[in-house]
């Protein structure tokens, strides 16, 4: 029997004990019980390493507006929605700089892309949601030029639990030849 007291020395001789008595057992009977204490460490091992997973977090990260080449055309706001402990739900997303938001997803029917309107966004727990090019996205009317010139806006995004996470998106333009600041194709 294996038993684990609180102080180092009682653990040693506790181990001592078992060492010697597992020479006189036959074989089989070591092989049987090494996979037993195997699966036991293996168990201990994951239950310990759950234990240092850090509390998941609701939060917002990767946000940029992609201005449109067109003036007058809407631009687009993409982001990742990570999911904190429990279930929730984007339901809006708003910010002083920007006239006008709408989040759509981009789906496909009957062999076309076209866009629909968008709700709400279901985030599960420690899930991800992407809101990137050909998927889900938030069309921007609206830009403020002194948030153009500034190179970031500010966006209060709502869920359903009653949160409310404030994030900095920068602000991209379309430089010639089609290609975004910073390297991204649009």
């Amino acid at each position: 029997m294996l038993s684990l007291g609180t102080r180092r020395g009682s653990i040693y001789i506790t181990l001592k004990a078992v060492l010697a008595e597992f020479g006189t057992i036959a074989l089989e009977d070591r092989r049987d019980m090494i996979r037993t204490l195997n699966l036991v460490v293996a168990g201990l091992t994951l239950a310990l390493l759950a234990g240092c997973q850090p509390p998941a977090q609701l939060l917002v990260e990767k946000a940029y507006v992609q201005l449109s080449p067109v003036k007058d055309s809407p631009s687009v706001l993409y982001f990742t929605v990570r999911g904190g402990p429990k279930d929730t739900v984007l339901r809006s997303i708003s910010s002083p700089s920007i006239l006008r938001l709408e989040m759509h997803e981009t789906v496909e029917e009957n062999g076309m892309s076209m866009m629909r309107p968008l709700a709400s966004a279901p985030v599960p727990t420690r899930g991800k949601v992407e809101f990137e090019p050909g998927g889900k996205h938030v069309m921007v009317w609206g830009v403020d030029p002194g948030a153009q010139k500034k190179g970031s806006a500010e966006f209060v995004f709502s869920f359903s639990t009653g949160e409310k996470i404030v994030a900095n998106a920068a602000i991209r333009a379309i430089k010639p030849g089609g290609e975004a600041a910073g390297g991204m194709a649009h």
